[in-house]
């Protein structure tokens, strides 16, 4: 996907408790997910220096946000828009 809508309200209201760094991050780890449309791999410091983030903060974010499955971290929304759009383009 090369363009997401944003919900500032609801981006707003599920982030308020975030710190500058930790907002990067989890920023960041959305538009990945959109531009490749899968999961987030596993391996987190590898994902921490490809976003330019530090692992701990990357990792504070992924549990907060994410659910870790075999595949990777997934995220419900940016799976729902996935699949919505996958299914448009068909």
């Amino acid at each position: 996907m090369n363009y997401y809508s944003f919900h500032i309200g609801d981006y707003r209201g599920s982030t308020a408790h975030l710190d500058d760094a930790e907002d990067l991050a989890y920023r960041r780890l959305i538009d990945w997910y959109y531009d490749t449309e899968l999961p987030i791999p596993l391996e987190t410091q590898w994902v921490a220096r490809r976003l330019r983030v530090g692992t701990q903060v990357l990792e504070r974010v992924l549990k907060d946000f994410f659910t870790c499955e075999a595949d990777g971290w997934h995220h419900w929304r940016c799976d729902q828009e996935i699949s919505d759009y996958q299914k448009q383009r068909e």
